[in-house]
């Protein structure tokens, strides 16, 4: 065998193992960035249940004001102690005010989650591909 032919091969043999090592590492950079890309998507989850968990005591307290204020009415309907009972009527309409606000923040949170978790999916959209078609062409050349 000639000696120049080992060296040729060994030459080959090396260039090899240096890409297959430079796939090894791109795809545990990946995995890591999906590991954590998951935990993030995870996070948000859990964000968005709680604020759903909040929006849902939220309703029921606007159930709630919504018997008050009937009730009051009511009371003030047969002309005993409007006064009393305006005040009280003044009070509840603030607070129903308060948990409206709330709503809307509670709501405002639930809208910045969706546009992130969207743009997770076409960053995720976009790399997975590159990263698929990378292993077929190091797979193909060995």
């Amino acid at each position: 065998m000639a000696p120049g032919r080992g060296t040729c091969f060994e030459a080959t043999k090396s260039e090899g193992l240096s890409q297959i090592e430079e796939v090894t590492n791109m795809l545990k950079v990946q995995t890591d960035a999906l590991a954590d890309l998951h935990l993030k998507i995870k996070n948000i989850q859990d964000t968005a249940d709680k604020v759903g968990e909040f929006a849902n005591k939220i309703r029921g307290i606007q159930v709630e004001l919504g018997e008050a204020k009937r009730a009051a009415e009511q009371i003030i309907s047969t002309n005993t102690g409007m006064g009393e009972i305006a005040q009280e009527v003044a009070n509840i309409k603030a607070k129903a005010a308060e948990q409206q606000s709330d709503l809307i923040l509670a709501k405002d949170a639930v809208d910045k989650l969706i546009p992130t978790n969207a743009s997770m999916a076409i960053y995720t959209s976009l790399v997975l591909p590159r990263c698929r078609q990378r292993v077929r062409q190091h797979r193909a050349f060995l």
